[in-house]
């Protein structure tokens, strides 16, 4: 293990795509082997001193920027092993928690195997990624990291280590979990607050007869350091052809949208293979369009909405499938002028490339304002997206601050961000979040979908699981890690471990 503890070397590590400021720590241990860890966080739990898990430091929420105490970075574990055949529809492939997720991705593909959760950030650990439940673009069709992780190497502050499978430990009915770690049993009990059953990464996972795998996956660093990741890969698609649609009045977007969702979900109930079938469904509102607008002059002027699709193509049937997608787009009378159409695998990149463009300005304006992003990441039910977009358009408009919504509109799943220029618009625009999140708990959503709740969210959390739950959160934490060192105020303030 290497100790830097010279604050000129280990500055980076005080940084993160959240722009909050102030992070520190008294030292960084960069882990060489993962038998360094078992030892350093035992010994941190005997002098009580706080553990920060830092991997790419790609995060929104500030989850992996420390506050005092030691960091422990994983970015040197990042072996990526030769990929495993299961059968012709499965292999498996195991890497180290610091492995960058697009490494992954690259090696499967190469192999004519993918691993589908696609986070923006290209450059996120796969250990992150699970600490979070990462999904991106393409979780409308193939879901979220959840979905694809097999095992898990995990280890604890008293220095024990388990390896967990999926389908070998599950809770009971009342929420207990009894799993087995080199040192011998523990024995923990779920939470017992309720959470909503729609894609969410908010609070500890806790639903009926719980695998533990899930338990750990979202736990954001708090409970264990996670080391090592077995994944599902399934075979790549062959093709794959897309479009950006533009909508000059935004509820025609939600129509197409809706009517694209109807034709997926019957194609998938029915197993039919020359039927759309729609592996992403994106959203852009005009604010985030005219972002980017001068590095796309393809963008079209006085343009409400855009809606990005892409269809992945198994068969020799691209050409069919393109007639069916362009019938649907006429019968939406949709100008197809107004419609950017890739065709190849080269072309959608292009595609993704845009995509990301949003979040990365919005990146660069956050460091350049040297103020915390406000970036939503709710979640709500199956028909409550106009009611909740509706909210947010007026809360930002009472506000009178800047913002732009994108994101997986096929999940009811957006990013509203609501970007300061000082410390004082920042706590209006936090405001604003709060009431919005209200309005999503109201509507049986989740304050975070995707990104976790980190050290910036606990105030939306608390509106989904109360008080009750932070403390319910801290008790069950505690059963993982008695000194209430790993993450602390990750997920929930840390004065409720400390009480």
């Amino acid at each position: 293990m290497i100790i830097k503890k010279d604050k000129s070397i280990i500055q980076n590590y005080f940084e993160d795509n959240s722009g909050v400021g102030g992070s520190n720590a008294d030292f960084v241990a960069v882990v060489e082997t993962e038998d360094d860890i078992p030892s350093f966080l035992s010994e941190m739990s005997k002098t009580n001193t706080p553990v920060t898990v830092a991997g790419a430091l790609t995060g929104n929420t500030a989850s992996g920027l420390a506050f005092g105490g030691a960091i422990l970075s994983l970015e040197k574990l990042n072996k990526i092993s030769e990929i495993e055949r299961v059968d012709d529809s499965n292999a498996v492939i195991a890497v180290q928690s610091g492995a960058k997720t697009n490494d992954i991705k690259l090696k499967a593909y190469s192999a004519g195997w993918m691993y589908p959760p696609d986070p923006t950030e290209k450059n996120a650990s796969i250990g992150g990624n699970i600490s979070t439940n990462a999904s991106g673009g393409r979780g409308f069709k193939f879901g979220v990291t959840r979905d694809y992780v097999k095992a898990l190497k995990v280890v604890f502050s008293d220095g024990s280590i388990s390896f967990v499978e999926r389908g070998k430990y599950f809770a009971d009915g009342n929420g207990a979990i009894t799993f087995d770690t080199n040192k011998g049993k523990k024995c923990i009990m779920l939470p017992s607050y309720h959470l909503p059953v729609i894609k969410n990464a908010a609070g500890y996972y806790n639903y009926t007869k719980a695998d533990l795998v899930d338990v750990f996956i979202g736990s954001e660093g708090t409970i264990c350091v996670i080391v090592e990741a077995v994944l599902k890969l399934i075979p790549h698609f062959k093709e794959v052809f897309g479009g950006i649609v533009f909508f000059e009045k935004r509820n025609d977007a939600y129509e197409f949208v809706n009517k694209i969702k109807t034709i997926s979900k019957k194609t998938k109930e029915g197993c039919l293979k020359n039927s759309i079938s729609a592996m992403s469904l994106e959203y852009f509102d005009k604010n985030a369009l005219l972002l980017i607008r001068n590095d796309y002059p393809i963008i079209p002027e006085n343009i409400e909405a855009g809606i990005m699709f892409e269809q992945d193509v198994y068969e020799d049937n691209q050409e069919v499938l393109t007639e069916k997608w362009v019938k649907v787009i006429e019968s939406s009378n949709i100008d197809l002028e107004k419609i950017w159409f890739a065709f190849t695998v080269e072309e959608q990149e292009k595609f993704r490339i845009f995509r990301h463009r949003i979040p990365e300005r919005v990146n660069e304006m956050v460091k350049k304002n040297k103020v915390p992003k406000v970036g939503t990441d709710f979640a709500v039910p199956e028909g409550k997206l106009l009611e909740i977009i509706d909210f947010c358009d007026r809360e930002f408009a009472k506000a009178g601050v800047f913002n732009l919504t994108f994101g997986h509109i096929g999940e009811n799943h957006l990013h509203a961000n609501i970007v300061a220029t000082s410390k004082g618009e920042y706590e209006k625009c936090r405001q604003v979040y709060a009431n919005i999140a209200g309005k999503v708990v109201e509507l049986g959503g989740t304050v975070s979908a995707e990104h976790g709740i980190g050290k910036l969210k606990h105030i939306f959390l608390e509106k989904m699981l109360g008080e009750e739950g932070f403390k319910e959160m801290a008790k069950f934490k505690k059963s993982f890690d008695e000194s209430g060192i790993l993450g602390q105020d990750n997920i929930f303030p840390k004065k409720y471990v400390l009480l």
